[in-house]
């Protein structure tokens, strides 16, 4: 196989009306230069070459379908479809989301333009804004209930800030390969927050960098749509909670191993001020409010700080 500039890895597993939506996204780019990698993770093979029969003479020779016998867990999957491909950068494009046409072709002419801003530091990759879609299925159809922008109010990728919590999803950042290297790829024994800890994991090395415009989709479906057409992240919200605290609680045991902070300091502490802004925020809505009152207005022009 060629080298190309970007891997499209693509996890599924018997979701063939996703899946379908996936294809389109990929083919439609307007930057060409990649291979689309289809890791079927345990699903139905003949319903994987069968959704993807009718799209085979587009990818013209840039489409790897690979079979999982048995279901490996989504962070395997991504390594396995970085492993059987070649690039230079990396994109782990869901089945169930989606890009805007110019997706690639910015995020490249990010990661090759000279006047990136710069310390000392390199870029190991670069987000674009992201849009959060909420849809329900109905029989063979995928219907849009509802979008609102998930991140526009990120300007530059702060550690300190993801630290506090995944603040892009894997559809928006495309990643140097030699940095999945680095750090050592998804880490396989995750079954939830594995996105999460790889961002954490390249941002503790590199700067990502942001394109600011809305060219991700991230789609979401209800927690009544269980089953292999749920979305891991709402139909097991409890899970990813525990795991959260368990997840956090690991990386501050081994900071106290080593006898200096880390990021397992950094999650934590990032963590309180985030809570503590969540609760701060319903407070200030009712400040707002009350100082709005004509009552006090008047107190205040009698009384003045």
């Amino acid at each position: 196989m060629n080298q190309a500039c970007v891997a499209i890895v693509t996890r599924t597993k018997n979701r063939p009306l996703l899946l379908e939506r996936a294809l389109s996204s990929v083919l439609n780019q307007t930057f060409q230069d990649w291979v689309h990698v289809i890791v079927n993770d345990g699903g139905d093979a003949a319903e994987v070459q069968r959704t993807v029969a009718a799209y085979r003479e587009r990818y013209r020779g840039r489409l790897v379908v690979i079979d999982n016998l048995d279901s490996k867990g989504i962070e395997a999957a991504s390594n396995i479809g970085i492993r059987e491909s070649h690039s230079e950068f990396v994109v782990i494009h869901d089945d169930d989301d989606s890009w805007e046409l110019n997706f690639l072709a910015r995020c490249v002419e990010f990661m090759f333009a000279r006047d990136k801003p710069r310390l000392d530091c390199e870029y190991g990759g670069v987000i674009t804004h992201s849009l959060r879609v909420d849809e329900e299925i109905i029989g063979q159809n995928v219907r849009r209930i509802g979008e609102e922008p998930f991140n526009t109010w990120l300007a530059n990728v702060s550690l300190y800030r993801l630290a506090a919590g995944n603040v892009f999803p894997p559809i928006s950042f495309m990643f140097r390969r030699d940095v999945w290297e680095q750090v050592g790829g998804f880490r396989e024994s995750l079954p939830v927050l594995g996105d999460w800890d790889f961002h954490l994991r390249v941002c503790a090395c590199y700067e990502i960098g942001v394109v600011p415009e809305l060219l991700a989709n991230y789609h979401r479906r209800s927690s009544i749509q269980a089953g292999e057409y749920g979305n891991t992240i709402v139909v097991s919200d409890l899970k990813h909670r525990a795991y959260e605290n368990l997840y956090r609680n690991e990386l501050l045991r081994r900071d106290l191993e080593v006898g200096k902070a880390g990021l397992g300091f950094m999650v934590n502490v990032a963590h309180s001020f985030e809570h503590l802004n969540d609760v701060l925020r319903p407070m200030e809505r009712v400040k707002r409010r009350f100082q709005s009152n004509s009552l006090w207005r008047q107190l205040s022009r009698l009384f003045p700080r």
